[in-house]
């Protein structure tokens, strides 16, 4: 996508470039069509003509006549011009066998592409000093296919690609005028619009039968042969060479020599001579293999790739290293990797599916996993459970603290050693002294019989700085990591990372985990210095989520001259301004424009600061502007005469792949190295292997140095990395830089990031170091060593620091990476650049990462749920020490993520997390209306449920809190039943004494039952005591019921005599009916409802039949009851409940 600033430029472009092929005899054009919503608005369609084009870069209505958009400026962007390339194999197969439906299916794919584009487009609104993007749709572009590349010597060679000329315009609707388009977010889309393509032309290929074959560059067309797609690609192999003698590594700067070196196109050239060009570079077997290709269709496609499989391998991917993710980026991933089985509209409907955690901040939507948020959660939840659990590592005693210390140093070890957080932090600046108050805490932690680990996450920081300040045992992270044994040795100690910074969260989270519930961990570091390389900034995320208690350490005292100091404190604040000035002070800046002459000055200075016995540290932000220092110093010491007769040597260059990529069969060629870094089957750790071969089925054949073979295990891809072979020179008086951990030759330990230099050859033509350490040839893992990048260089500490930092590096520039590079000297440092203004600019933009945790929006309070009962610090270390924290954390993640997801691709379809927290605090809707009523659109509760509305978070649960609840539950229920049964005993005994009491021979007579008992009227407090009033009522109560009991009895006894001598039969239906009494009964004054005649009836007929039956055992009954009355007194009335 290449932006065009000039209208007369556009123009001369269109003639001598969109109309022309790069070859044409006479009156042969290229014809360019009209596509986009727009064209149609201007009255544009069919065929490109020279007026309109003109008319439309020079921001004029080419029907009109008028200005198109409000402002023309002589600087303006006139377009862009878009383009799409075929990867070389379909070329070559069109131009071998012009096959029509090849050429259709690129233009659709062409077509498609540019649609979805169009259908993003937007323009910028300004309006009260604001600025916004209204969305607009439409676009207007020119589209030129063409079938060559430039020519070399004089012939081109086959490349199938469009020119898309999108001009600078789109109209608003809501203005109704033409205004100009945002390019900057189509531009930023590029990777994601170029993988979409590609998606879409290899499914319509493989719709017509062709298979593709994925590689690591993109994709080609299966079958067709390696050796005939490299004899079409002479135009990259000749940039290649050039970029590889000017030793230019950056694709930019590539695209600048492929400009200078183009050859002019070639007259008077027909499309009959290419052919036959093109076809004399073929044998008579390649011949053979490309017809194959188009006639012999088999539809060998291999193994199919699933649209879940192409997200599982980008999800693995981009989110290795980085914890939000860009969502273009993830569905660009996965439409590469199952490029000819998946389509753009499948890959987008999996994504979706997934429900990653997302929003948009800014105009990027953003993206992270559940997996990575329950990573952080998990981590800053193990902080929080710890606070306050632990005795203070320094006693309850007086401390005794050494005199050098400063006041900041005195306070940190103090903090240290009084703290009763299991996990306690020091943040320190470049230079306070973070060792040395180390050193003093850990004499007074040893003290008290409790052994310290200390470790760091570089070979450099922890087997040199550490060890050289009395740390004896300090080891790397990733040492600590890999080595069960030491795990267990640290068990219930104190366990120091120094440099925590540099740390990402899945290395610290598992060192909590190893930490368990009873090992002390302490950090120390700066997360104003660099990030971690891996996924995410641990130390940063405790101290701002963590809620722990900080001391921090901000004297420098590395720094000798006050104004040196001063810029230092000053940029580790964000202070730009102040340290640039007190930079200038110093005579810091060296700007020489002309890149020769200011890497010669840096050289020199290099060569004369070195004579004081110590080399000055050099430092620069990009390999490839340190590979130009490293050669401007070696040329400088060949005239010095310090530099030997030089040799050639193995380099072994890592090639940084993801796990994603070290796993797929496609990513390797002959000749890589593969080397192990833990034992695995088959291998053992350090054994290095070279890949020989990879058969039709995939599988990657290796060879060992003593002509071992195996097949690679695409599983052990955790446990390799993957090297180029390369060459080095190195001459006696060469400095090298050991570039990963291991041995020398007799046995002596290397350390990433040691810097030697070469003594001398052996006579095996192996490496004398200058400490006596001695590297075989094929070595492999070393490099120059006179520059480094900042990020290697944290941690140490020199005399003398130089900073090449040119315009070419200022795309790795950041505050953070400025502040390392500079606060490594002691004594001077000197800063070579070509562009000051343009440095302070580019350091000023941070590389500080949002966490998962942030793009989510969670609140300390959202966090505190987590640990919320009954969930206890203790059941969280115990979670911990059975490693099943992380489960727990992911679980709620889980649930608050399906509670509050956003629409993963749309802006403002639903609420934010921080909008939904604000809205629960609120009591309001997502329009603003009141919830107080109950409703959540603040209408009242109707008999009809107006839809679920999200939970608090306090209620969400975890697996384990759910058991626990369970549990609780379950034992209340066990009291409850407890309860039930005592009840029902003691209402049973009750009844029993009830039945007693109230026998007709212990009732005392009562006045007719046709006079009510009168209502006892209380007394006042001062007479009679409230409680003796109530016991008294209650006891006439239960009489006058006696007695209504009595004369029931007697009356439905007196019925059932009569019905025995059939005195008593009714007449009539209604005669038992009518003759039930008419009167109501009131007992205390309260009226009791006659008993039903039917009830009466029905136990009239039992009594009966009772009495007939068992009038024996009757009797017997109540000689036993008689018997009981006179054997006890009747017992008083139960006192009624309250």
């Amino acid at each position: 996508m290449v932006a065009h600033k000039s209208a007369a430029a556009a123009r001369q472009y269109y003639t001598e470039g969109l109309k022309r092929e790069d070859y044409y005899s006479e009156k042969q054009e290229v014809v360019g069509k009209w596509h986009g919503k727009a064209t149609a608005r201007l009255g544009l369609s069919g065929n490109v003509t020279g007026e309109a084009f003109a008319a439309l870069v020079e921001n004029r209505h080419p029907v009109e006549g008028g200005r198109l958009t409000p402002h023309t400026k002589a600087d303006r962007i006139v377009g862009y011009d878009i383009n799409f390339h075929a990867p070389k194999s379909l070329s070559v197969l069109y131009a071998m066998t012009q096959d029509q439906g090849v050429l259709r299916a690129f233009r659709q794919a062409v077509q498609e592409t540019m649609a979805e584009i169009e259908e993003s487009t937007a323009t910028r609104v300004r309006r009260r000093g604001e600025a916004s993007n209204r969305w607009t749709g439409n676009l207007a572009w020119a589209e030129f296919v063409h079938f060559t590349a430039r020519p070399v010597g004089g012939i081109p060679d086959p490349h199938l690609h469009v020119h898309c000329f999108s001009f600078n315009a789109t109209f608003d609707g809501e203005e109704g005028r033409w205004k100009a388009a945002k390019f900057r977010d189509i531009k930023k889309n590029a990777p994601y619009n170029e993988a979409a393509f590609h998606s879409r032309l290899a499914a319509a290929l493989a719709g017509q039968g062709y298979a593709v074959a994925r590689t690591k560059q993109g994709w080609e067309i299966k079958g067709m042969p390696a050796s005939v797609i490299a004899k079409f690609s002479r135009r990259t192999a000749q940039i290649e060479r050039l970029a590889e003698e000017k030793g230019i590594t950056n694709p930019k700067e590539k695209e600048t020599l492929g400009a200078l070196s183009r050859e002019g196109k070639r007259h008077g050239l027909s499309f009959s001579d290419l052919m036959a060009s093109w076809s004399g570079r073929l044998t008579e077997g390649e011949k053979v293999e490309v017809s194959k290709v188009c006639f012999d269709k088999e539809q060998s496609f291999g193994t199919r790739v699933t649209p879940s499989e192409a997200v599982d391998y980008a999800l693995a991917k981009v989110f290795e290293k980085q914890s939000v993710v860009e969502r273009g980026r993830i569905l660009a991933e996965a439409m590469r990797f199952g490029v000819g089985f998946v389509t753009p509209k499948a890959v987008k409907a999996e994504f979706e599916r997934r429900g990653l955690i997302g929003r948009f901040v800014g105009e990027e939507h953003l993206c992270t996993t559940v997996g990575v948020l329950a990573e952080e959660v998990a981590l800053i939840n193990f902080a929080r459970a710890g606070r306050n659990s632990a005795m203070p590592l320094g006693g309850r005693g007086t401390l005794n603290l050494g005199s050098k210390l400063s006041e900041e140093q005195r306070a940190a070890v103090k903090h240290i050693l009084t703290n009763r957080d299991q996990v306690i932090a020091i943040r320190g600046g470049a230079g306070v002294g973070k060792t040395t108050l180390m050193q003093e805490a850990a004499k007074a932690i040893e003290a008290r019989g409790l052994k310290l680990f200390a470790f760091a996450p570089s070979a450099s920081a922890s087997r040199e700085t550490l060890r050289e300040s009395g740390f004896e045992g300090a080891e790397t992270v990733a040492h600590l990591l890999t080595n069960t044994k030491l795990q267990q040795q640290v068990r219930g100690q104190v366990i120091w990372i120094d440099e925590a910074g540099l740390l990402g969260v899945r290395d610290m989270w598992r060192i909590m985990e190893i930490a368990g519930a009873g090992t002390r961990v302490i950090l120390t570091g700066d997360a104003a210095q660099h990030a971690p390389v891996q996924r995410g900034d641990a130390f940063r995320l405790l101290q701002q989520h963590a809620g722990l208690r900080i001391a921090e350490v901000t004297q420098i005292r590395r720094q000798e001259l006050q104004d040196y100091k001063e810029a230092i404190e000053a940029l580790s604040k964000g202070d730009l301004r102040t340290g640039f000035r007190r930079l200038e002070k110093l005579g810091a800046f060296i700007e020489i424009a002309d890149e020769a002459e200011r890497y010669r000055k840096l050289a020199s200075d290099f060569i004369a600061l070195s004579r004081g016995g110590e080399a000055p540290l050099v430092v620069s932000p990009t390999h490839a502007e340190g590979a130009m220092v490293t050669e401007a110093i070696r040329s400088a010491k060949r005239e010095a005469k310090k530099l030997g007769p030089e040799r050639e040597f193995l380099r072994l260059q890592n090639l940084q792949w993801e796990e994603s990529v070290r796993a797929l069969p496609e990513s390797y060629f002959p000749g890589l190295v593969v080397q192990y870094h833990q034992n695995a089957v088959g291998a053992k750790r350090g054994e290095i292997f070279r890949v020989a071969r990879i058969d039709p089925e995939g599988q990657v054949h290796l060879t060992g140095d003593r002509g071992k073979t195996r097949v690679l295990p695409m599983k052990d891809a955790p446990r390799f990395q993957v090297f180029e072979e390369q060459s080095i020179s190195l001459g006696k008086g060469d400095r090298i830089r050991i570039t990963r951990n291991g041995t020398s030759a007799d046995g002596r330990r290397l350390s990433n990031g040691n810097v030697f230099t070469v003594d001398r050859f052996d006579k095996k033509g192996r490496i004398v170091l200058n400490t006596g350490a001695v590297l075989e040839k094929n070595h492999g893992h070393l490099a120059h060593g006179y520059c480094q990048t900042s990020h290697s260089s944290q941690s140490k500490s020199v005399r003398h620091v130089l900073v090449a930092q040119s315009e070419s590096s200022l795309v790795a520039s950041s505050q953070e990476q400025f502040y390392v590079s500079c606060s490594r000297g002691k004594e001077t440092i000197h800063i070579y650049t070509d562009n000051r203004r343009g440095l302070q600019e580019a350091v000023g933009n941070t590389s500080t990462r949002m966490s998962g945790v942030e793009l989510a929006e969670l609140s300390q309070k959202d966090l505190s749920t987590f640990m919320s009962s009954p969930l206890r610090a203790k059941q969280w270390s115990d979670a911990i020490q059975n490693r099943r924290g992380l489960d727990e954390s992911k679980t709620w993640v889980e649930t608050v993520a399906n509670q509050r997801k956003e629409h993963p691709t749309r802006k403002g379809s639903g609420p934010s997390w921080k909008g939904y927290i604000e809205m629960r605090r609120k009591i309001a809707g997502p329009d603003g209306k009141s919830r107080s009523k109950g409703h959540p659109t603040g209408k009242p509760k109707g008999p009809k449920p107006r839809g679920r509305t999200l939970p608090k978070t306090s209620l969400l649960t975890t697996p384990v809190q759910e058991r626990m609840l369970a549990l609780h539950e379950a034992k209340k229920k066990a009291e409850a039943e407890k309860q039930l049964e005592t009840r029902k005993s003691e209402a049973k005994e009750t009844e029993e004494k009830k039945v007693v009491a109230l026998h007709p021979k212990n009732v005392k007579k009562q006045e007719p039952i046709s006079k009510p008992l009168p209502t006892p009227k209380p007394k006042r407090a001062a007479e009679e005591p409230a409680g003796d009033a109530r016991k008294k009522w209650s006891a006439n109560m239960y009489q006058t019921a006696g007695a209504n009991f009595n004369k029931v009895a007697e009356k439905t006894k007196g019925q059932n005599a009569a019905k025995e001598t059939g005195k008593a039969r009714p007449s009539q239906p209604n005669q038992a009916k009518n003759s039930a009494p008419d009167r109501k009964i009131r007992m205390g004054g309260a009226e009791v409802k006659p008993l039903p005649q039917n009830n009466t009836k029905k136990i009239s007929e039992h009594a009966s039949k009772q009495k007939a039956n068992d009038a024996g055992a009757a009797a017997q009954k109540q000689a036993a009851l008689q018997k009981k009355i006179q054997a006890q007194k009747a017992p008083p009335p139960p006192k009624p409940k309250k």
